[in-house]
């Protein structure tokens, strides 16, 4: 179908289609959600099995391996890993992404369900949950109230903060960190327990039978019905101590208050929590599957605004606030990127206003740019995509790109306008003879963005989106070429030679006709040049192989990484102590750190935590916000993490480390090695000398490793026959000492409409049973006291903090940060086997597997080794297929490794990192090389066609085409500059994408010019002779080939 023809002969419908695309494109835009990243998809089953009062080898044997080894014969797992702790085992069981997230649970849910029979009878109900990457805090709210003691403060921040927070629209849940709820606490005398012959455990159960209510059941009649229960809950303190533990022998009641003491107190702290230093409770604010999170947490904003509004006229001192803001990074990204866009598009458009020289050219060719980008969006909706950093990253590199096929229709236009031609006559004409070069440069970079949408990997599922996003906009920009710009250059044309009348359009006028002169000078120049290295074709290729070679040589003095450090301004320091830590310890060491780390001007926030989820009291984290860039902060984030490395080396002893963070508070550390072996002590023992062999390594800081000596641990060793012949079980005695100890949650205490725990234990002075184990008395089978110290000892011993495995063998993790003076991630993947195999002689039995963003950069090497395999691949069938020609197709495709020069060498004078980003420009290159290389030899070939000889056609092909090959290499480098420049903190990170693509784009584009002339006379005599070849030995006769053939 001739498009152009049609567009001329109905310029309405084309019009009606073109503002329809505009419509539907920006109605779809506003509907699209908008997210950070694209929706990524981990099908990953975690497996939560509490077995409280093991230590972590037991729970490893009992629990961990009989898992192990049921789930691992689940097809599609692809690592199976697991955590043993006191008290709770967790296995990790992760899927290739083939497998779908619902059918892993319920296979998962199966083999745990058949594994039951084989685990220990006192383990509390397994939790199995699946893990949804987009599953993080949007938001963390801070609720601090003066004069408050830490119940109330609890009471507020769970009664009413978290309620009307969780009733915010599309919030999905609130959690509460920190504080202390009030609890009621039953203390005994171990003394008087021993004298009274009763155990903890039958306090517990008398009291929770003393304080329930027991429904009677229902009467009814004909009229009503009517329902009877026994109120025995408690409401009031004074009820607790009167509650009848039992009956002594002469049947007087031994009440509660005869064994110990009722304390109204809060429950055993688990974390604290600090912003700048002052105690405070966090909630973190999730929101639902699908949510708009920018939207949900402007949300949160606005009601925690209202709260405080009502708060201060009711006169309370409560301060609640945002300190920790999900969308804020989102913002940053979407704001930079469509400043970007918009700055690309400006620079691009006077790029072509430059070249063409008439206000009504810009603007039919500009108009290719809102078509493009709003009709992509149609499409993005349609496909399910969002807006987020990877689509609006494509659309921004695509600025340049959009607008070339247009560039070019109308160049060509404009030039058949020059030789005299009426406006439709010259839009048909021009269209039509630029056609398929503009088809087959199109189909080029779709055969290059294609394939980027369908990588596999997780890195491939955040390339679908950008991949695919381009080929949107591109398959869009083509239907306007073809379509909307003959079109308007037909009808709208106006007077090329018209006089400007104002002095703005005089000085305009001298402006373009010196810029035209110099397009002449350098046109004349560029021939007499081309005529030139025509005659010495050898040399010119030589010097490009060589400057080929070279830029692959330069290569190994480049940085790499996976991901850049981003420069948004937050980061979070890791501390730990010896396991065994109490948590007021860790506290006070947290706080000390804290104040040096505030001490510095750039910091506008931080916020500490002491303790993790897992209970852990001895690990704390500061979670530190700085200010913007300026003069509160005249640094990078990189650069002040370094300084900040430097001071908390006074803080040695708590193990301190700088990670990356988000805007959530998450980190993780950029290099992560797993030694893995079956000899737990020799791998604790070979894991640290690696780590002190990699803290001087170049490439690598922060060096550590996840391993942790043992804390101290008082273990009773029951003697198994005795035992049996006094009626009692290790679960039995176990159950008694965690009642005494930790305690056992007997009753529910109620408040109003609150509602409390009654938990009973030993006296806080009698806790520690060291000294008066002996006087512990444990119930039998028949209910008879018998003491502890008849069928059992205590012996001090120390057990590891935590048991890791993966792939059901034993791991130890060693990990770090990479030093951003250094030589790069990649030196470091490829040093650290060398060390681990030569240098420290790594055991026989033991194994290293990279995790992390190791694991992920070795996967983006082999994607973009793929992508780009399979673009050059694909662009050499595309042209082939157009040009009906299996070698023509070379002297096209010769240009894309000249485009691997200017980006290497970019990336090595500008001191930026090979990373995820320059890899994404370094494919896009194969496109853009492409496209330069298709307008030329697609006019030689014309040319020639026409019965020009072929040296002639080469210089006047090269002549013509030099200033829409221009045209389009300025306009994607105006498209770039603001990328490459990283006009904001959210930006730097991309850095390397601009540099590389502007480097490439510069090389391939001169030494297309000089290139591919040289070489098309070979690559041409190559294919005469293959054609000869074909035409004797296949057809069986001979056919002159002319000088013009094709």
């Amino acid at each position: 179908m001739d498009l152009a023809a049609l567009s001329i002969k109905r310029p309405i419908f084309i019009t009606c289609v073109g503002t329809l695309i505009l419509l539907v494109g920006y109605i779809c835009l506003k509907r699209l959600p908008v997210d950070l990243f694209p929706d990524v998809t981990f099908p990953t089953v975690v497996v939560s099995v509490p077995y409280r009062g093991a230590g972590p080898t037991e729970v490893e044997t009992l629990v961990a391996k009989v898992l192990e080894e049921e789930l691992s014969g689940i097809g599609g797992i692809e690592k199976l890993r697991s955590t043993s702790k006191e008290g709770i085992a967790t296995i990790v069981a992760e899927f290739s992404l083939s497998v779908d997230i619902k059918y892993a649970e319920q296979q998962v849910r199966d083999r745990v369900s058949s594994a039951r029979h084989r685990l220990p009878d006192d383990i509390d109900e397994p939790v199995i949950r699946t893990v949804d990457p987009s599953d993080q805090p949007i938001a963390v709210v801070a609720v601090s109230a003066s004069g408050a003691t830490a119940g109330e403060l609890y009471d507020l921040a769970e009664q009413q903060v978290k309620v009307r927070i969780g009733q915010v629209n599309q919030v999905g849940l609130v959690e509460v960190l920190g504080g202390r709820k009030r609890e009621i606490q039953v203390q005994l005398d171990i003394n008087k327990l021993s004298a009274y012959k009763i155990s903890a455990s039958q306090v517990a159960e008398a009291l929770g039978r003393a304080g329930e209510n027991v429904p009677a059941g229902k009467t009814w009649n004909q009229k009503s019905e009517a329902s009877y229960r026994t109120l025995g809950e408690f409401r009031d303190l004074a009820m607790i101590p009167k509650a009848v533990a039992r009956f002594t022998n002469d049947e007087h009641p031994l009440t509660i208050g005869a064994l110990g003491t009722v304390v109204d107190t809060l429950e055993d702290e688990k974390s604290r929590t600090y912003i700048d230093g002052v105690p405070t409770l966090l909630l973190y604010v999730y929101r639902q599957s699908g949510a708009n999170t920018i939207a949900v947490v402007d949300r949160v904003k606005e009601t925690v605004e209202k709260m405080n509004a009502q708060m201060n006229a009711a006169g309370r001192n409560v301060n609640i606030q945002v300190v920790r803001d999900g969308a804020k990074r989102i913002r940053d990204n979407v704001y930079d990127v469509n400043e970007a866009i918009i700055i690309g598009i400006f620079l691009t458009v006077i790029v072509v206003y430059l070249f063409l020289g008439s206000f009504r050219s810009t603007i039919i060719t500009g108009m290719a740019l809102p078509n493009s980008l709003l009709g992509a969006f149609i499409l993005m909706l349609v496909a399910g995509f969002s807006i987020n950093i990877m689509s609006l990253l494509a659309l921004s590199l695509a600025v340049g790109l959009l607008i070339d096929d247009a560039i070019v229709v109308r160049e060509n236009i404009f030039r058949h306008l020059e030789m005299g031609k009426d406006p439709e006559q010259a839009a048909l004409d021009g269209t039509r003879e630029v056609n398929l070069a503009v088809i087959a440069t199109t189909l080029a970079v779709l055969a290059v963005f294609g394939p980027i949408g369908f990588l596999q990997g997780v890195t491939g599922q955040f390339f679908k989106e950008f991949g695919l996003t381009i080929c949107f906009a591109m398959l869009i920009s083509l239907f306007d070429a073809l379509t909307i710009a003959p079109m308007l250059s037909a009808y709208f044309a106006g007077d090329q030679h018209a006089q400007p009348k104002t002095a703005f359009g005089r000085f305009n006028d001298r402006v373009l006709k010196a810029f035209d002169r110099f397009q002449c000078w350098l046109e004349d120049r560029y021939a007499g040049t081309l005529r030139l290295t025509l005659l010495w074709p050898k040399t010119v290729i030589a010097i490009n192989v060589l400057l080929f070679a070279v830029s692959i040589f330069s290569v190994k003095y480049i940085p790499k990484t996976f991901i850049p450090a981003p420069d948004n301004g937050e980061f979070l320091v890791g501390l730990d102590l010896p396991p065994g830590t109490s948590l007021q310890r860790m506290a006070e060491v947290s706080l000390e750190v804290d104040k040096s780390v505030r001490s510095f001007k750039e910091v506008k926030r931080a916020l500490v935590t002491v303790g993790n989820r897992d209970g852990e009291p001895n690990y704390a984290e500061i979670a530190v916000e700085l200010h913007p860039t300026g003069s509160l902060r005249p640094m990078t984030t990189t650069q002040f993490k370094a300084i900040m490395r430097d001071r908390l080396k006074e803080f040695a002893y708590a193990n301190p480390s700088v990670k990356d963070g988000d805007a959530t508070g998450g980190g993780q550390r950029q290099f992560n090695l797993n030694l893995t072996g079956g000899d737990l002590k020799e791998l604790e023992v070979f894991s640290q000398k690696l780590v002190e062999r990699l803290k001087t390594h170049p490439a690598l800081t922060d060096v550590d490793s996840n391993f942790r000596p043992g804390k101290p641990e008082f273990q009773f060793k029951i003697d198994p026959d005795i035992a049996r012949e006094a009626g009692l079980s290790p679960r039995t005695v176990g159950t008694e000492l965690r009642n005494l100890v930790e305690g056992q949650v007997a009753a529910p205490f109620r408040s109003g409409d609150l509602e409390y725990d009654i938990r009973v234990r030993l006296r806080d002075d009698q806790r520690d049973l060291k000294s008066d184990w002996r006087k512990i008395l444990v119930p039998n089978i028949n209910n008879t006291m018998v003491p502890l110290g008849l069928v059992a000892e205590m012996e001090n011993s120390a057990s590891p903090a935590s048991i890791r495995r993966e792939n059901r063998a034993r791991t130890i993790q060693v990990s770090g940060d990479i030093n951003p003076k250094g030589p790069g991630m990649g030196f470091a993947m490829k040093d650290v086997p060398r060390i681990l195999r030569d240098e420290m002689k790594m055991p026989q039995g033991m194994s290293f597997a990279f995790s992390g963003q190791a694991e992920r950069f070795s996967e983006l090497m082999m994607n973009m080794v793929m992508a780009m395999g399979l673009g050059i691949l694909f662009i050499y069938f595309v042209l082939a297929s157009l040009y009906e020609s299996f070698v023509t197709p070379l002297a096209i495709m010769l240009v894309l490794p000249l485009a691997a020069v200017g980006a290497f060498f970019a990336l090595l004078t500008a001191q930026a990192t090979l990373d995820l980003y320059s890899m994404i420009g370094c494919v896009m290159l194969m496109g853009l090389a492409s496209k330069n290389s298709i307008l030329l030899v697609d006019y030689v070939m014309q040319l020639m066609n026409e019965g020009v000889e072929r040296r002639e056609a080469v210089v006047r092909a090269c002549r013509t085409r030099l200033r829409p090959i221009l045209m389009t290499s300025l306009a994607l480098i105006a498209g770039m500059v603001p990328v490459a420049i990283g006009l904001n903190e959210a930006s730097k990170q991309r850095t390397s994408l601009g540099v590389a693509v502007i480097g490439g784009v510069v090389s391939s584009t001169l030494l297309t010019l000089v290139m591919v002339p040289a070489a098309f006379i070979y690559v041409d005599d190559f294919r005469r002779w293959t054609e000869r070849i074909f035409n004797r030995f296949v057809r069986g006769r001979k056919k002159p080939v002319e000088a013009g053939a094709h």
